[in-house]
């Protein structure tokens, strides 16, 4: 009989589950990102929770009651962690004290220890996810505790011996499939926002490939027109524009009036921001999800607007499909506007070497990314991070020297992307000793020299290889870095013809910026057997100095 009544309370933790699922701090939840005002939310909604537990309680002896209470306080740990798990099994064990019986502190003191040990459930569960399994255990050995807390407490003994007999299987196992009712409903949940986030991210780098041939002529007219037709193909929206930092630019989807709309973005500009902008059309509402098109993550340059078919339509997973369209876009028209000024830095070839971006890399990265986005989500959003870090690292840097820790980044980055391109076919591997890394090097020396390694020695060979990277002082105090791979090597005129006219940021450039900087003697040695692969080494001075 108590099995059934503590089941009929259980269906309470259902509906729970499902209120905090619907409610924006679950968002904040699966994206770890819990503001202050957020956990006071979770602590609220988990301490009710368990307050609840108690109240819908069957009672049993004088004063005792067996309840789901315990339900509250160890999903609250496994969310929220220890401080949320300690704080709502206080609030609800202070309640249950002062509702008095002689199991009152017990209960007060187990519910507080059933936070901590939901949250270490969580903890100890695989790399710290999400797990049914890790919640059961984690609910079962939280029971037992207090049923020991119960015996170790309560007086007087023999009345706890006797309710300890009654609810003690109960309790461990109803509440257990209470807690794992409520994890299953959130694992659930954040799986399909997992599923939903990964069509909008292939969604997003489908525009990105296609608008990509466009705007690498720059924001105008033409392309912002010929971009927007793309959007609005593959997007399921009512309409979509595009404006520089002044005008507006383009606008494709259903009729409306465009003056009214420039008008908007006059205003618009003044304080660029992601925003929703209403426009009234034949007595209708219209609302563009805008995102600002920020050059270099700091200068304006443009606005992106997405009318949707319905204000229902504007939901979390539509914003992050808007902001990671617009930041590839803004990307897009940044790497324009460099390769604009290497054009006309006639006289920099320097500069211009270091701001050169190959077109095939983005598109070879962005076709692996599309691919991860349907097999792995979670990769796919790794090795978008990877690329961002790529570019922004690749049009930033100023300098002409920087860390070589710094260096090692952005190769890192690099590397990353070409591992989830090609698989088992490519190991690597940099032996950097730590003492090396706050050396002084030229920017942009050693990731020409590994891209090389890849495509000429690697990439032919059916089986792949290895690149590694090393770095080591000689006799006379000098660092000497090195590459070598065990890809298919070349022979003398193949290696002339590298030297010689390898296009872009290729060895006939890297050498001529080593020679420039430190000498003849510091100039690119290769060394290569056909069939077995090639090193390719260089000295710098020991602090990186300038000879």
């Amino acid at each position: 009989m108590l099995y059934i009544q503590l089941l009929e309370r259980m269906a309470l933790i259902a509906l729970a589950a499902y209120i905090y699922n619907q409610s924006h701090i679950f968002k904040n939840l699966i994206k770890d990102r819990l503001e202050i005002s957020d956990k006071i939310i979770m602590v609220v909604f988990f301490s009710l929770l368990a307050i609840i537990g108690t109240y819908t309680g069957v009672s049993l002896e004088p004063y005792a009651i067996a309840n789901t209470r315990p339900i509250g306080a160890i999903v609250a740990g496994y969310v929220g962690g220890p401080i949320i798990g300690i704080i709502v099994g206080t609030i609800a064990g202070i309640h249950r004290y002062f509702m008095g019986g002689f199991t009152g502190l017990a209960c007060g003191i187990a519910t507080i220890v059933e936070g901590i040990v939901g949250s270490l459930a969580r903890k100890y569960s695989k790399e710290g996810t999400f797990s049914v399994k890790s919640g059961f255990i984690g609910a079962v050995i939280a029971e037992c505790l207090q049923m020991i807390i119960l015996l170790v407490v309560a007086r007087p003994l023999v009345d706890t011996i006797r309710l300890v007999k009654i609810i003690a299987f109960p309790m461990i196992i109803i509440n257990s499939l209470g807690v794992v009712l409520f994890i299953n409903i959130i694992q659930n949940a954040r799986n399909e926002y997992d599923r939903i986030g990964a069509i909008q991210a292939q969604k997003a780098l489908n525009i990105a490939k296609r608008t990509i041939v466009h705007m690498r002529k720059g924001l105008n007219m033409d392309t912002a027109k010929d971009a927007a037709e793309i959007i609005y193909e593959i997007s399921n929206i009512n309409g979509v524009f595009i404006a520089d930092k002044s005008k507006l630019l383009t606008y494709c989807g259903q009729k409306l009036d465009k003056d009214k709309l420039s008008s908007l973005l006059d205003d618009y500009y003044k304080h660029p921001s992601y925003t929703i902008l209403k426009l009234e059309y034949n007595k209708k509402m219209l609302y563009f999800v805008c995102a600002p098109l920020f050059i270099s993550g700091v200068n304006f340059g443009g606005v992106l607007g997405l009318e949707v078919k319905s204000k229902a339509n504007i939901d979390v997973y539509f914003w992050q499909f808007v902001k990671e369209l617009s930041d590839l876009l803004s990307m897009q028209i940044e790497l324009y506007n460099l390769n604009k000024l290497a054009e006309e830095a006639s006289t920099a070839e320097f500069r211009a070497l270091r701001a050169q971006i190959q077109p095939h890399f983005l598109f070879n990265a962005l076709n692996t990314i599309a691919s991860f986005c349907r097999t792995d989500p979670l990769e796919a959003k790794r090795l978008i991070i990877d690329l961002s870090n790529y570019f922004r690292q690749t049009l930033n840097r100023e300098e002409d020297f920087v860390p070589l820790r710094d260096e090692i980044d952005f190769i890192n980055s690099y590397l990353s992307l070409e591992k989830a391109r090609f698989g088992e076919r490519l190991k690597l591997s940099i032996d950097i000793p730590e003492d090396m890394l706050d050396l002084k090097m030229p920017v942009f020396i050693l990731q020409p020299i590994i891209e090389n390694s890849i495509k000429h020695g690697i990439l032919p060979k059916p089986m792949g290889g290895s690149v590694t990277v090393m770095a080591l002082y000689n006799e006379d105090h000098e660092v000497e870095f090195s590459v070598e791979d065990t890809g298919v090597g070349m022979n003398n005129e193949r290696l002339n013809q590298i030297k010689c006219s390898s296009p872009g940021i290729g060895l006939k450039n890297v050498n001529e910026r080593l020679r420039l900087l430190y000498g003849e003697n510091n100039m690119l040695k290769i060394e290569t057997v056909l069939n077995k692969g090639t090193k390719v080494s260089f000295l710098i001075p020991k602090g990186g100095k300038i000879s």
